[in-house]
């Protein structure tokens, strides 16, 4: 039975998009650098001309270099005047400090004098010295060739990368809040890093040699049937079983890498969850438990690895069957028409160069089709994070919170379109107002606070700011001018300074020790070791609850934040600093709206106004003092805390 991680990420294997939509979606992306792409194609196509070519070079140097054959005119004086020619009879040789000329069908030889075989021996050296320098030459321009086209194949890749990874961060940066709801950050992490980096490895390993292996394998079919086609035939009769053998190894392959894929993934998110568990696993001694969990998972990933390991295996033994196969048969026939005098030795070699060069890229094949389909796989999860939907309200009007006044006007919502969480809620509240929303766990008090935030759609009724819908203001202008403090903070690694101006260097560091003052962490702050400059570990864990807490209210005011939420934010902290926080919000509330959703009811008393919600609807307003002569759901909840207290 797969684990809920693995479930996850098999749901969203079943949904990915085709190979040849997600390369055309990348291209959108390759296409944009023309230049570079014209001298990767360029360069390819040179080195692969080059490449092809070579064994007939090499086919010239043994049969008409190397192997030269003679015929030979008789010159006044009986003198023999030698002609190399393509269709010449006889070789020249030296037997017993003797030079004969030999006829290479009859096997009759002829006495030259030395003075003629010297001259037409050195001759014969110069050619082979030219064709030695002219083919030493080919081969460094053929490197240079291939560096050009390697360095500019990757220079595209990474120029992609870059982009593709940049558009994505910056994409998911404006994703509904739903996104981070349903998936979890160790999945997320996975396409904006590792995915992207599948793709980088695609660009550097696979990209240029698939497109030259494509060209050989087609240059090589092409010039074995143009230099002997009669030979083509018999050497070209193992394709057929090659074909079908790289067939079957797809069907194969891509099934265990989808297994392997899939399972790694879901160790990933494992991994991820767990890891921010931790203290939790500890806490409630669940070590073994855990441990039992990720060996679980761990042999499944095993499993899938050996099952691909057994497809791998036999691959490229079998292409290396195959191409002995392929060059007994060559030689089988080869030598017979070589021995009717159908074919030459020259050829014999070409051919069998080009049997290495149909069969190298295939030996590669199975590295270079799992980096494809990583590639490829990597390429339709990241772009299918693009297609989904960002936060938009879909108008564009830069209108700004002025005043901070909030209202709801008979406003329902439901997380899945059945059960409705808030039924018709309505209420307002005044700019400076300093007002508690408060009720049972469930009520809808949260929702209420997201919906004010522009993190879900309400589906029905109106959320006013300043007389104006909240869906009438561009986002980035809504959140500008309000501010959330959270019962949990969230702090980045780097200075408590940094932090509370998220990281934003255009504020000075006076303005930020001032706001700090003014909202009283600046009592907190000034007890660390380096105060303002003391460095904080992600999510600010060696900081109490209390002093996040005060930094989180620090960065709220610093941005002037005309609307500022605190949900649950006193929740956990001391009585010294939920004392000073209450001396913020006073001092804060001269200048801004506070609406505090709270538990705890002791720490709402001082609010001027208590907005009691219960399942889903406003049922009650007013003073701590006229809420508990009303007798109603407040009255039992404030009983309830202080009788089990």
């Amino acid at each position: 039975m797969a684990s809920v991680h693995e479930e996850i990420f098999l749901e969203e294997k079943e949904k990915s998009e085709g190979d040849l939509k997600t390369f055309m979606r990348l291209w959108g992306y390759i296409k944009k650098y023309k230049l570079l792409l014209f001298l990767t194609f360029l360069t390819l196509a040179i080195a692969t001309i080059i490449e092809l070519a070579l064994p007939i070079f090499i086919r010239y140097g043994i049969d008409d270099v190397i192997n030269v054959k003679y015929s030979f005119n008789m010159v006044p004086g009986n003198e023999m005047q030698f002609v190399e020619q393509e269709n010449g009879a006889y070789n020249l040789e030296k037997r017993d400090n003797n030079y004969y000329m030999v006829n290479s069908q009859t096997g009759e030889r002829m006495q030259v004098s030395g003075e003629q075989y010297s001259q037409y021996f050195d001759t014969a050296i110069r050619k082979i010295q030219v064709f030695s320098l002219i083919f030493i030459s080919i081969l460094m321009g053929q490197f240079l060739l291939n560096y050009g086209q390697v360095f500019f194949a990757n220079v595209v890749g990474q120029k992609v990368i870059f982009h593709l990874r940049k558009d994505l961060f910056n994409h998911i940066l404006k994703l509904n809040y739903t996104f981070f709801e349903k998936n979890p950050p160790g999945k997320v992490t996975t396409r904006v890093v590792n995915d992207t980096q599948n793709l980088s490895d695609f660009f550097s390993d696979v990209v240029t040699s698939l497109l030259k292996d494509i060209a050989i394998i087609t240059g090589v079919i092409i010039l074995m049937m143009v230099l002997d086609f009669q030979l083509s035939l018999y050497t070209m009769s193992m394709f057929p079983i090659i074909v079908v053998s790289i067939v079957i190894f797809r069907h194969f392959d891509r099934k265990a890498y989808d297994m392997v894929r899939t399972r790694i993934s879901a160790l990933n998110s494992y991994l991820a969850e767990n890891l921010s568990g931790s203290n939790v696993t500890r806490l409630f001694n669940q070590e073994e438990r855990k441990k039992n969990e990720f060996d679980y998972m761990a042999t499944k990933v095993y499993r899938a690895n050996i099952q691909q390991m057994y497809v791998f295996a036999i691959f490229r033994p079998l292409m290396s069957l195959l191409q002995y196969f392929t060059i007994s048969i060559l030689l089988w026939f080869g030598s017979l028409l070589f021995t009717d005098g159908q074919t030459t030795f020259g050829t014999i070699y070409a051919f069998t160069s080009y049997i290495d060069m149909f069969f190298r890229p295939l030996f590669d094949l199975a590295e270079k089709y799992d980096i494809m389909q990583n590639a490829f796989a990597s390429a339709g999860k990241v772009f299918k994070i693009f297609d989904q939907e960002q936060e938009d309200f879909g108008k564009k009007k830069h209108i700004s919170i002025q005043e901070g006044k909030v209202e709801f006007q008979n406003v329902k919502f439901s997380y899945d379109g059945n059960t409705e969480i808030l039924k018709g809620v309505n209420f307002k509240i005044n700019p400076n107002e300093r007002v508690a929303i408060v009720g049972e766990t469930g009520s809808g008090k949260t929702t209420i606070i997201k919906l004010i935030s522009g993190l879900y759609k309400y589906q029905s009724g109106k959320i006013l700011l300043d007389d104006k819908e909240l869906y009438e203001y561009d986002l980035n202008e809504l959140r500008k001018k309000i501010a959330v403090v959270p019962q949990d903070v969230f702090l980045f690694s780097g200075t408590i300074l940094d932090n509370m101006r998220l990281f934003n260097q255009d504020i000075p560091d006076e303005e930020v020790k001032k706001v700090a003052k003014s909202v009283y962490a600046d009592e907190i702050i000034s007890r660390l070791p380096q105060n303002y400059y003391t460095v904080i570990t992600e999510r600010g864990g060696t900081l109490s609850s209390g002093e996040r807490q005060l930094v989180a209210l620090t960065r709220a005011v610093l941005f002037n934040s005309k609307v500022i939420i605190l949900d649950e934010a006193t929740a956990n902290v001391d009585v010294e600093t939920e004392y000073l926080i209450q001396q913020a919000l006073n001092k804060i509330s001269e200048r801004s709206t506070i609406i505090s959703i709270a538990h705890r009811l002791s720490t709402v008393k001082s609010s001027n106004r208590i907005i009691v919600v219960h399942k889903g609807l406003v049922v009650e307003e007013g003073s701590h003092e006229e809420l508990i002569n009303n007798q109603g759901i407040y009255y039992d909840l404030y009983r309830l805390q202080f009788e089990s207290s």
